[in-house]
């Protein structure tokens, strides 16, 4: 990882520290000049108080206007946001007529493909008239429509797999499918920094749970060869089924998984290697097919393959793609 230069994170931490001390001196003036008046109700409690208050009060106002800023256009590349204005110290934002062109960089739309395209477009407005917006039905009780299946296909090809399932939420991607691949008597082994939906499917699968350090291979074989060996919790059984949990490129770090290095383990101790490219497929390789080409990895070699499709390709849902057999094998 990048690391933050020391004078950076010292003047960010003092910073916040020089606010922190002011709000605590403001407060106790506040209480002691003003300890008759209270805004409370007989008999009601303060709906905010301590930490939680003083936050948002202190800290969170005076730059709230950096946060869940309005837009007026697209979410391309580059849109319009409205200009707001304070005349209460940013209690309340108000908005005005005009806009500032900005660059978009807080946004999943990496290829710009959720806005207006003349490839695009033209045919999700033929495919809504067609098809309407949504089945109104869970695809196994008829809501499989022709286009599904197409995408099944098509995502298929594109990662390099046999075969696809895709689902109508990211989120939902990892923790509905980590329990129907797992469960008691299996184990899971995860990077300690996996996204929250595949830390809450794994724990909606039953399975035990062990986690490796970050992106640490030499960690992952040691826990492997532990877990190996002492088996099963109190019965010291040997696991049904071992599978190694990782991200093609970490959310919040901006960070490349060791997927060679993790992939050669997987192999020496015989566990199913499961590969989360929410972040990384379309956005990286020399065609946009995430890590695995980036690094040279044959897809092969990976047993489930996750993507999502609301970052790079500016839509909605996720897939899983593997083998034919290996949601039955599982």
């Amino acid at each position: 990882m990048i690391a933050i230069p020391y004078l950076t994170a010292l003047t960010t931490y003092f910073s916040y520290g020089l606010l922190f001390v002011f709000g605590q001196i403001r407060d106790f003036f506040r209480k002691t000049i003003n300890w008759w008046n209270t805004n409370n109700r007989k008999g009601y409690a303060p709906i905010c108080l301590g930490l939680e208050d003083f936050y948002i009060r202190r800290l969170y106002l005076r730059i709230q206007d950096c946060f869940g800023r309005p837009i007026a256009s697209a979410p391309d590349a580059w849109f319009d946001v409205v200009e707001r204005y304070s005349n209460d110290y940013n209690k309340t934002l108000i908005r005005t007529n005009n806009v500032s062109r900005c660059l978009n960089l807080g946004s999943y739309n990496y290829l710009g493909f959720a806005a207006a395209d003349e490839y695009c477009t033209p045919r999700v407005i033929e495919s809504l008239k067609k098809y309407s917006p949504s089945t109104c039905s869970s695809r196994l009780d008829g809501g499989t429509t022709v286009l599904h299946n197409e995408l099944e296909e098509c995502v298929a090809r594109f990662v390099g797999k046999p075969a696809a399932i895709v689902f109508g939420m990211g989120y939902v991607t990892n923790s509905a499918i980590l329990p129907v691949l797992m469960g008691k008597g299996g184990l899971i082994i995860s990077d300690s920094l996996n996204h929250n939906s595949i830390v809450n499917g794994a724990r909606g699968s039953g399975a035990t749970i062990r986690v490796f350090q970050h992106n640490t291979p030499s960690h992952l074989e040691e826990v492997l060869r532990e877990q190996i060996a002492e088996g099963q919790p109190r019965t010291h059984r040997p696991w049904k089924k071992i599978i190694v949990i990782l991200e093609g490129i970490y959310s919040m770090e901006g960070e490349l998984c060791k997927l060679p290095e993790i992939i050669s383990i997987c192999k020496k101790y015989k566990a199913y290697t499961y590969l989360d490219e929410a972040h990384s497929i379309g956005a990286v390789g020399k065609t946009g097919r995430g890590v695995c080409e980036l690094l040279g990895v044959d897809t092969a070699d990976v047993d489930i393959m996750m993507g999502t499709f609301t970052k790079s390709f500016g839509s909605c849902g996720g897939y899983i793609a593997g083998s034919k057999v290996c949601y039955f094998a599982f």
